[in-house]
Order: structure tokens, then sequence, then C-alpha cells
């Protein structure tokens, strides 16, 4: 039996973060839960033995919080500290474990902070704020920072932003943190709304998930640079309706890219070609009303997928051969599901 971990966006007496027992079957019974209000993204240490979520401990903060994990895989809280942004969306840890950053969407910032010894986190060494918009005036007023995470060779702090179109690059120093007054600008399509982010193992082939533009891009990346090479949308034709994507994720064998559709709810198979080539090869419906997150679990045999609006969660058979999608049978019941995490 393996554990895995949902966060719930809700009020503390219902919501907040569950350990979850995934059985070799595909069953999966919830554990345990800690209180966490509004919890969202999640992000563990190098050994996992610490756990980050965005959140707050009450209804007038945005925060992030931190978690030990206990033998039994229940979470036990250490600390939570202010994000000094509103919607804290997304976070991470730094490579070398003494730093987290996050995200705060509506404000267009993100904030840094040193782990300490325990793995609490100290208060925000600095705020970095975006300044910028794009085409989309509904949408784009603003800078809206909505990803952290870090190049795979470790030199930069990648902050995608919506609101600008752009991905930042941050230059990165193990124990010193973030340059904030050198960052390089990548600009995204104008209008597309560019979301979250993955790269390939080879560290050279990002892939970016456009939330406005419904599309996948696949980057050349090079020292704090990125590159397009290629294009896709995940819908199967033009939708008459609002519909928006989501969560991206690379299958270990890297061969697929798993994308959700919100509006179109839907899970959207890309296949790629290590090249950067993509084709959108399936379309699997979600099973409820927006998509918000979806993960691999126990070495790629399983997909999780959480519909934020309809309080469900599916899971899915996944073959390696093919990379569709089959329901197995097995749901939750949660208060807006937003991210999964093994």
């Amino acid at each position: 039996m393996r554990k895995f971990y949902i966060s719930a966006w809700s009020e503390v007496a219902d919501g907040g973060i569950f350990t979850c027992v995934l059985k070799e079957n595909g069953e999966v019974v919830p554990q345990s839960r800690v209180p966490f209000y509004h919890a969202g993204y999640l992000a563990w240490n190098s050994d996992k033995t610490r756990l980050y979520a965005t959140g707050g401990w009450d209804e007038n903060s945005d925060s992030v919080g931190a978690f030990a994990v206990a033998e039994d895989g229940s979470l036990v809280h250490l600390n939570t500290q202010k994000s000094f942004g509103r919607s804290c969306c997304h976070l991470c840890v730094s490579p070398d474990d003494k730093f987290v950053y996050a995200a705060n969407y509506f404000t267009g910032n993100f904030s840094e902070y040193a782990i300490c010894e325990d793995g609490s986190l100290s208060e925000a060494l600095q705020t970095v704020q975006h300044e910028g918009s794009g085409p989309n005036p509904e949408r784009q007023a603003c800078a809206h920072a909505h990803f952290c995470g870090f190049s795979p060779d470790g030199k930069f702090l990648l902050v995608v932003d919506l609101g600008m179109d752009a991905v930042m690059a941050y230059p990165w120093t193990s124990g010193k943190g973030i340059d904030s007054r050198n960052a390089v600008r990548n600009a995204v399509t104008p209008g597309a709304g560019p979301r979250h982010l993955v790269f390939d193992k080879s560290g050279k082939t990002a892939y970016l998930v456009t939330e406005l533009g419904n599309t996948v891009q696949s980057l050349r990346y090079a020292d704090g640079h990125f590159e397009k090479i290629s294009e896709i949308s995940t819908l199967p034709c033009k939708i008459s309706y609002p519909t928006k994507a989501a969560a991206i994720r690379l299958s270990d064998d890297e061969r697929f890219l798993l994308v959700t559709n919100r509006g179109f709810d839907s899970i959207a198979l890309v296949s790629l070609d290590g090249a950067g080539g993509m084709v959108l090869s399936d379309l699997t419906l979600s099973g409820g009303n927006s998509p918000r997150d979806l993960n691999f679990l126990a070495e790629n045999r399983f997909v999780v997928v959480g519909n934020e609006f309809s309080g469900n969660v599916y899971f899915f058979n996944y073959n390696t051969e093919n990379g569709k999608l089959t329901p197995n049978g097995y749901k939750l019941e949660l208060p807006r599901p937003l991210c999964f995490t093994e």
C-alpha cells in the first residue's frame, strides 16, 4: 500500500490536506486529515519528510504552511506564514532544501521563505512584485503569478505569470536565494495566459500549458531563456462556450503529457516525439466539473483527477503503451480538490 495526499480548498471543518492509502488494485482509502483553511498547492522537500502547502490558518490570511510527515503518513502542522499577497496558488522548494517560494495570483507577486532546521518556515525574506498586463482585459489587466519552479540546472527560479504573458527567470544561488534585480523575462504569445510548466529529464525541453489559449507549447531551454518549438490545442475543435486549461503532467517515460481542460471538462492526452513535436492523441471526460489538477500515481499505473466545482476525485488506470485512461471505478467526494502528490 502507498500513501498520497490531496488538498481540499475549504474551511477547516471539512477541508485541509488528506492522507490517503492507495491499494494495489487501485482502491483508495482516506486515512487522516489535517485541517488547513483553503488548502491549495502542495510541494515536498527532497526527502519527503516535510510538506508545504498554500492556504491559510484562518479565512483572513493567504498563507503558506509547513507540515512534518509522521511515521504513519499523517501530517503534523509546524507553522504558517503570511504570503503577503492574495490567492496564494502555487509553491516550490529550492534544490538545497533551504528556501520555499510561493506565488500569489491576484496580487501578481511571490514571496521567498527560509526553511528552518525543524522544517518550519521563517517570515518572508522578500516579496517580489510583478508589473505588466496582457491583451485580455478581463483576465490580464495586471500581473498574475501562477507558478513557481526551478530550472533543471538549479540556476533559476522560474515564475510563470498569466497576466503578463511571461515566464520570469530569477538567478538563484544555493544558500543565498534569488537575485530579484536581474530577472530574465521570457515573453509568451500575447493573450495566451501561461499557467504551469514541466521539464523533460534532459532539462533542455519544457512544456508550458496556457490557460487562456487552451494550448501546450514546447519550449527549448538554455540558461534562463526559452524559445518556442511548437504549439498545439488541448481541445478537439473550437468550443462555443468558455473553457480553459489547467494542469500539466509528464509521464515517466516522457512519451505523453496529460493536460486538463475546464469547461470542456476533460483530460487531453498529448503524444510527444522527444524533440518538441506534439500530437493531441485522445480526450477523456474527467467525470465532473472543472478538473483543476491531476497526477500520476504508483509509477504511472494510475492517474488521479480532481474536479473542483463538483467536489469529486476520479481514478483511472493508465496504459503505459498508448497513454490511454480508463476509469477504474474508484472515486472520492471531497470539497474542491485542488492538488495531488505522492
